[in-house]
C-alpha cells in the first residue's frame, strides 16, 4: 500500500513538473511572438517619421497609415 501511495506521489509531481514546463514554453512562445510584433510596429513608426522628415510622405498621411491622428504622431517627430 505505501509503494501505491508513493508511485501515486511521483505520478503528481511528474505531471506537475510537465504542466509547469509545457506552460513555460507556450508562454516563451507568446513573448517571443508578441516581441517580433512589437518590433515590426516600431520599425514601421520609425520609417513613416523617417518619410515624414525626408518630406516624401505628409504627417496627415501618415498617421491614417498608422492609424493615429495627426497630432498624434507630430509629437513623435
Amino acid at each position: 500500500m505505501f509503494s501505491q501511495l508513493r508511485m501515486r506521489e511521483e505520478q503528481a509531481l511528474l505531471a506537475h513538473d510537465y504542466a509547469l514546463e509545457t506552460a513555460r514554453a507556450e508562454g516563451l512562445e507568446q513573448g517571443r511572438a508578441e516581441g517580433l510584433e512589437q518590433g515590426l510596429e516600431r520599425g514601421k513608426l520609425f520609417a513613416f517619421l523617417d518619410m515624414v522628415r525626408q518630406g516624401l510622405l505628409t504627417s496627415e498621411v501618415a498617421s491614417q497609415q498608422l492609424g493615429m491622428t495627426v497630432a498624434e504622431f507630430e509629437e513623435l517627430l
